[in-house]
């Protein structure tokens, strides 16, 4: 994180307060005229909310396998009557089906199956269960809150949840396929990601690939047309996206950059336009500093899927490590106006706005990174660098008190908040700022007394 650039002599810093605050009322007219304000975030519902409205919906499944081997369990969801859709590894079992739910067991058959997503729905006779509410994973962005509900993997499975983090998107089917933070047992195969309306948008596909442990999300979109994918004699799934795409998450997940790399560049030789591989190399040449090479992959996958907000994001910080921030600025503006409540995308506007000395745009890019994650240091610390730079140093010292407050241990924030007490002339301020200082960085402690304590 940079450091505000600060001036040697104390003189030549300070400026009278009744002059500070006239620029920050004149500052207050210009942001409000800006950028659009964005409409207020949906109310989002609890984990126990939710719970407690998809607990009923959901089943333990068990599919008979021949010859002596484990039956395959998991979890599926109802999505109407005597209807359940589950991942196909799950579904398997020529052997025979059963559906569990709450004591009681049911005969299970298959009904339609989508193979090469790992899609499969099951007709259970008799069961008569409220169906989960269906939502869409085409919305879905990065860091997105979700939460994952399944059956436990005891000897009488439980329904049970676990919050979850989207970790990463890639396009896919018309829709985007999707790799979570959690790390579930086995008995969640088959269960369903919720948004934080309760909304169903994934079925859980938690495997082993490239020895990483993923836990990944097949869009409910992919459910579209389900009445017209009758099951196959042969009960096998083609080798094909799917294969790839796990292990592109595996790859970025232990960040086995060259790997990646290979692997994303193998793929847009064989489909040149999928946006998808051109995202896989634009990531692995970032993460290699191959900045030119990224940019035109991101490129490249905008040009084949518009509406790619991380790709727009990841864009723009490829812009920015080359210093190109007219071009970040376009990117991230873009990434936002496809997902405007991305606090980091809203931050690195932010930066891009500083680097460029646009520090009015700066501020409001910042204040609205903070809206959606008001507990975010970083961004605290930024916006008290960008008021100092307009000598707003009032407000800067409310930026850097919330930083502290966060993170109590910052030394840089720590420093420049003492700065503006100097300028500011609060003597009792500055002299516990110097306090705080020599118990966490006696040697920046003794640059403060040198330069501001001292007449």
């Amino acid at each position: 994180m940079r450091t505000a650039t600060r001036r040697n002599s104390f003189s030549n810093r300070c400026l009278k307060i009744a002059e500070s605050h006239s620029r920050s009322l004149l500052l207050g007219g210009l942001i409000s005229t800006l950028l659009p304000s964005l409409a207020a975030a949906e109310t989002a519902e609890t984990a126990a909310q939710i719970f407690s409205r998809v607990r009923h919906s959901i089943v333990a499944l068990e599919a008979a396998s021949p010859k002596g081997k484990p039956p395959a369990r998991g979890s599926g969801l109802a999505i109407t009557v005597g209807q359940v859709l589950t991942s196909c590894e799950v579904a398997d079992g020529n052997a025979g089906r059963q559906a569990h739910w709450s004591g009681k067991t049911f005969k299970a058959f298959l009904r339609y199956e989508k193979r090469d997503l790992n899609i499969c729905q099951l007709e259970v006779t008799d069961l008569r269960i409220p169906p989960v509410a269906l939502g869409t994973a085409k919305n879905v962005r990065v860091r997105e809150r979700g939460y994952a509900v399944g059956m436990s993997s005891e000897p009488t499975p439980q329904p049970v949840i676990s919050t979850a983090e989207i970790s990463s998107v890639r396009p896919y089917e018309g829709s985007w396929y999707m790799r979570i933070s959690a790390v579930l047992s086995p008995g969640f195969r088959g269960g369903g990601l919720f948004n934080e309306r309760g909304e169903l948008i994934g079925i859980l596909s938690p495997q082993r690939v490239e020895g990483e442990n993923l836990t990944l999300a097949l869009p409910i979109d992919w459910m579209d047309d389900m009445e017209k994918q009758a099951p196959s004699a042969s009960g096998t799934r083609k080798e094909g996206g799917l294969d790839w795409l796990n292990r592109s998450f595996a790859l970025e997940k232990k960040g086995d950059w060259p790997g990646l790399l290979k692997l994303s560049e193998q793929q847009v030789k064989r489909d040149p336009g999928s946006a998808a591989a051109w995202f896989g190399v634009g990531t692995a040449s970032a993460q290699l500093k191959r900045y030119t090479q990224a940019i035109n992959a991101y490129g490249q996958a905008i040009r084949h899927q518009a509406d790619y907000s991380e790709a727009w994001h990841k864009l723009g910080i490829a812009y920015a490590q080359v210093k190109e921030y007219d071009h970040a600025i376009h990117a991230y503006r873009d990434a936002l106006r496809l997902h405007p409540h991305n606090a980091e995308a809203w931050h690195d506007l932010g930066n891009a706005y500083y680097e460029s000395e646009q520090y009015p745009y700066a501020i409001h890019a910042y204040r609205e990174s903070l809206r959606f994650e008001p507990e975010n240091a970083i961004v605290w610390y930024s916006l008290g660098n960008t008021y100092d730079e307009l000598k707003l140093h009032a407000d800067a010292v409310e930026a850097y008190r919330e930083t502290v407050r966060i993170q109590p241990k910052n030394v840089d924030a720590w420093y420049s908040l003492g700065v503006d007490y100097a300028i500011e002339g609060e003597r009792s301020e500055m002299n516990n700022i110097y306090r705080i200082l020599r118990e966490l960085d006696p040697s920046k402690a003794e640059l403060y007394f040198n330069i501001y304590i001292l007449p």
